[in-house]
């Protein structure tokens, strides 16, 4: 083998001439090297001593090559601990049943044998070609940001819910707001919430002039997003005129929703028509993602490529052992079907926010039927013996600053896994490899990873605690099963309850309910989602991780009811559920529906605890009157 180095090559290029010179003037040549033999120079003796050279550099590659290899696997073999041999006969079984092909095809017998189900697996894996589809949107969505940018806007609020939001909100906090040719982005934010004071902050943010409203729904039913928008479009009435509030307004939606309905009846700026072959939560690469990612000033043609690329190695003609989610996949199931069910995101502060969006792909694919793995996001990372034998640990790697933590937990014999991310721009990547990963984890546990089947359960509650408010007045909340200072507690009760004296004393007793390495507490906080009051719930987060020696969530409601909502009413029966409500200290009516923010937040409050209950799930609800967050523990 002759290899050519690159400047050899270049110049050869510049000034160098091909011919076949071997044959000539072949006397000259013998002569020139009988010269040479005559000053020492004997070319036997050179080309033995460039023979051995040459074969120890290509030994010495070899080996370095080999020690690599080494080197990952053994680095490997560290990050699956007592996951790996299970996880090598993962692979080789996913091989065997051919489920990379099958998961193309597709097949929906892969994940579930019921008819029903297996229609709407047929109607719901477009996105697994969605990084080349989506290059025909980039002309309309960088037309959309050029127009903005030439009317003078500043702005945009996108008012949508879970998978209609999720990815935007990772967009803009992993991003920031970018340059294009030489023009600010629109500086992007999320209303995913029916809390007022959170209305109000949107509302706040900037002038409504200057603002483009993003109605972002599949469904176009859903009822927090259709309240958006009926508060928004009055205000933009109001404020610019009928005629010119459409043009502050753009609708991503599915083909023949209500959204497109009264986008086109009002004349918005743009209808975005997204795949309705899609499912919410595997939404991230089509539209639902795509105008959020222009509106930002990203560099959509690398954006799509860096997916493209995860795309080309996830195919059914790659090896299953080289497929990225086929793999990761594997360790995922095989981590939930041995007890290791409590899925821990780790990464570096600049991709913080991706773990929001991968909470509820694999909440809401994974937790049904009884089962499914539990997503723990932004949790205060503890030294390892802090930890039970219930949990995974994934990595996201930028820069390494968790290093060393993450090299304690494997030493410890944790599975730890580190992903390394490059740069900003592979999260497209890594929302393509988990949606892979997903799905096959999803087959692993014998679950439909498309639906979502005790969803809509949450919402009639809902509804039937609107219409009866609608006809009386009043919410009903039913009896406290705790009175005391500084707040009421509802639910069923529990040993103890009756010795408590304080709310910290409720809360107490009520985690010890939660056995560690098997259940988790979940902080479901119906609370205005802001800096402030995240902290605090984080500190009581972290206090209840400690005393329970539990893994613990934290969600924001109504929208953590679509991510892990899925997953508290359908999945395993181990969640021990802490529901926070506080009265609002201001309210908005929304525009044609009769009552208010507040009570539409509460509604979903006293539906998500119904459902909870009527599922014999452990749970209470803590009404907050005078005390403070702080004041649970």
């Amino acid at each position: 083998v002759n290899t050519v180095p690159p400047q050899t090559l270049v110049a050869f290029k510049e000034h160098g001439e091909s011919a076949v010179t071997i044959g000539k003037d072949l006397a000259a040549m013998r002569k020139g090297l009988a010269e040479l033999e005559t000053l020492g120079i004997h070319m036997d003796q050179v080309t033995d001593e460039l023979e051995e050279e040459g074969v120890a550099s290509f030994s010495d590659a070899f080996t370095g090559l080999l020690k690599t290899i080494d080197d990952r696997r053994a680095a490997c073999l560290l990050e699956l601990g007592d996951l790996r041999n299970g996880v090598a006969a993962r692979v080789k079984a996913l091989a065997g049943a051919d489920a990379a092909r099958r998961l193309w095809q597709p097949d929906p017998t892969l994940w579930t044998q019921d008819p029903a189900g297996q229609a709407e697996i047929l109607r719901r894996v477009g996105w697994l070609r969605a990084p080349e589809k989506s290059r025909k949107l980039i002309p309309q969505v960088q037309r959309i940001l050029a127009d903005c940018q030439k009317e003078g806007y500043t702005h945009a609020l996108l008012l949508g819910m879970g998978g209609s939001s999720l990815a935007p909100e990772v967009l803009r906090l992993t991003f920031g707001v970018q340059t294009v040719n030489s023009k600010s982005g629109l500086d992007l934010a999320i209303l995913d919430s029916t809390d007022p004071l959170q209305v109000r902050a949107a509302a706040q943010r900037a002038p409504l002039a200057k603002t483009l409203f993003i109605v972002a729904s599949k469904s176009g039913s859903t009822s927090e997003t259709q309240a958006h928008l009926a508060y928004f479009w009055k205000r933009a009435v109001h404020s610019l005129g009928k005629t010119q509030a459409g043009r502050h307004f753009v609708a991503i939606t599915d083909p023949g929703s209500i959204v497109e309905k009264q986008a086109r009846e009002r004349d918005f700026r743009d209808v975005l028509l997204a795949d309705p072959n899609v499912g919410g939560r595997y939404s991230a690469l089509i539209a639902f993602g795509m105008l959020p990612a222009a509106l930002l000033g990203l560099d959509l043609d690398r954006w799509l490529a860096r997916a493209e690329s995860m795309m080309s190695v996830s195919e059914p003609s790659v090896p299953a052992g080289r497929n990225p989610g086929l793999v990761l996949g594997a360790v995922l199931g095989e981590a939930a079907l041995t007890g290791r069910d409590k899925l821990t995101f780790i990464t570096d502060p600049e991709l913080s926010a991706f773990g929001s969006w991968l909470e509820q792909l694999v909440a809401e694919s994974s937790g049904k039927q009884g089962k499914g793995i539990v997503p723990v996001d932004q949790e205060t990372l503890l030294p390892p013996r802090n930890y039970s034998q219930d949990r995974l640990f994934v990595y996201m790697r930028l820069n390494g600053s968790q290093d060393q933590q993450v090299k304690r937990l494997q030493a410890a014999g944790n599975p730890a896994l580190v992903l390394p991310v490059k740069d900003a721009y592979e999260l497209s990547a890594e929302f393509y490899r988990w949606e892979v990963a997903t799905a096959i984890a999803c087959s692993l546990l014998g679950v439909n990873a498309f639906n979502q089947p005790d969803v809509q359960d949450n919402k009639a509650r809902t509804q039937q605690k609107i219409a009866a408010f609608q006809k009386t007045g009043r919410l009903e909340e039913g009896e406290p099963i705790w009175e005391g200072e500084g707040g009421l507690v509802y639910g069923q009760e529990f040993p103890g309850l009756n010795g408590a004296k304080t709310i910290a004393d409720v809360v107490e007793l009520f985690v010890q309910q939660a056995k560690a390495g098997v259940d988790y507490v979940a902080l479901n906080a119906y609370l205005p989602r802001n800096p402030r009051t995240a902290s605090k719930l984080q500190k009581v987060r972290s206090v209840l991780l400690v005393r329970s020696g539990c893994a613990t969530t934290l969600g924001f409601g109504p929208r953590f009811l679509h991510s892990t909502g899925q997953l508290h009413k359908g999945g395993a029966n181990n969640g021990v559920f802490i529901q926070i409500t506080r009265d609002p200290t201001v309210d908005y009516d929304i525009p044609e529906q009769g009552i208010r923010f507040g009570t539409l937040e509460r509604a979903q409050a006293l539906g998500d605890l119904e459902a909870l209950r009527s599922r014999e799930r452990r749970a209470i609800r803590i009404h907050l009157t005078t005390a403070d967050i702080l004041d649970l523990i």
